[in-house]
């Protein structure tokens, strides 16, 4: 939303826009006021060259122009653009940011789009949304240190309005500051720089220079459903859940009424070395703490397992969910447990009486185990 005239900047500013923009119908006077410099009217994403750089705009306000994830346009168009111009030095930037220690937190929506940049081999994201300024790390979009290959992300949200604290502290989180200022950037052919500079009366600053990089290994994707499931009830433990169209894992320490969910997956056919491997859960009952994720054995079927003869865990938790919204996919990291083809069985165990349900291979959106491999070093 628009409240005063860029005068003498108007000309050189590219903006993306964001979500006050659209407290106004589709934007309008964000577009109207911009013209061509904001992208075609109703969409906002758009990209130029810089020197030696090609520069890309999104629109983060995903839920006004058809999404941001797969199957969508805007996420189409990104993998259009940078596959013309792959090999180009990347930046990007959008309102609102994947990952942020500030008030409002990484925006999940975006992730789709932090894949793409970082199989292309993007080096810079920029963001604002959060009142703060906030500098990363290289990280891959798994929230992974990377420092051959990983996007260096910066929250610059320190222009004008009220500055915020910090609300949490996000991984690879290297500098955090409540300080108005701007971020002045210098794209070379090789490197890039950075320069914080606060306003009148303000000492903090952030500075340095990182090398540009090329993409990182090509990655194949492969997805396989479950082949069983069921969840197990302390309340009834001898009762068979193996063809419920749900998983229900619920933690009533001390009532008799946990609830554990088990799932078994087989990998076949990849090659290479495993990079990445997530169970994907469409959870239909959200929770505010999340279940622990342990290996199991694959002995066990979903027609005849129980509570009471429920196989135990053969290992510490691989992974501890937080919170988990409703109708919605939630992936869980399992790379520690998948190694490369092969069977695998997990044990879903509840950590609070904040209950978790999910689809199950009964259900409308079965479990899926999705693997990543790259080619073996």
């Amino acid at each position: 939303m628009l409240r005063t005239d860029l005068g003498r900047h108007r000309a050189r500013t590219r903006p993306a826009p964001g979500n006050h923009e659209y407290r106004s119908a589709a934007a309008g006077p964000y577009f109207a006021y911009f013209g061509s410099a904001a992208g075609a009217g109703g969409k906002g994403w758009y990209s130029y060259n810089l020197g030696t750089w090609r520069i890309i705009v999104l629109n983060s306000n995903c839920t006004d122009v058809g999404g941001c994830g797969p199957g969508s346009p805007q996420l189409a168009w990104l993998k259009s653009t940078l596959a013309t111009y792959a090999g180009a030095n990347v930046l990007a930037y959008w309102h609102h940011p994947r990952f942020s220690s500030g008030e409002h937190g990484g925006a999940s929506s975006m992730q789709a789009a932090w894949e793409l940049l970082y199989a292309y081999g993007a080096d810079v994201v920029l963001n604002g949304h959060d009142h703060d300024y906030e500098r990363f790390a290289r990280q891959d979009p798994w929230r992974r240190a990377d420092t051959p290959f990983g996007i260096r992300g910066f929250v610059v949200g320190t222009g004008g309005a009220s500055v915020r604290a910090r609300a949490s502290t996000a991984a690879n989180s290297q500098l955090f500051s409540s300080t108005n200022g701007v971020l002045k950037l210098t794209l070379g052919v090789t490197s890039y720089s950075w320069q914080f500079v606060p306003v009148a009366g303000k000492t903090f600053t952030d500075s340095g220079t990182s090398p540009t990089h090329g993409a990182p290994p090509p990655r194949t994707r492969s997805t396989f459903d479950a082949t069983a499931d069921a969840y197990v009830s302390q309340a009834n433990p001898d009762t068979r859940y193996g063809t419920s169209t749900r998983l229900v894992i619920d933690g009533n320490i001390g009532s008799g009424l946990d609830a554990q969910a088990y799932l078994k997956a087989s990998v076949v056919g990849t090659t290479g070395r495993v990079d990445r491997a997530v169970l994907r859960l469409w959870v239909t009952n959200g929770t505010t703490d999340g279940p622990k994720v342990y290996p199991t054995t694959t002995t066990w079927s979903g027609g005849t397992i129980t509570w009471r003869n429920r196989p135990a865990a053969t290992g510490p938790s691989v992974s501890d969910l937080g919170r988990v919204a409703t109708n919605a996919w939630v992936d869980v990291d399992v790379t520690s447990l998948v190694r490369g083809n092969g069977t695998y069985g997990f044990l879903i165990r509840p950590t609070s009486g904040d209950g978790l349900v999910a689809s199950s291979l009964q259900g409308t959106r079965p479990p899926r185990l999705s693997v990543d491999t790259v080619p073996a070093s």
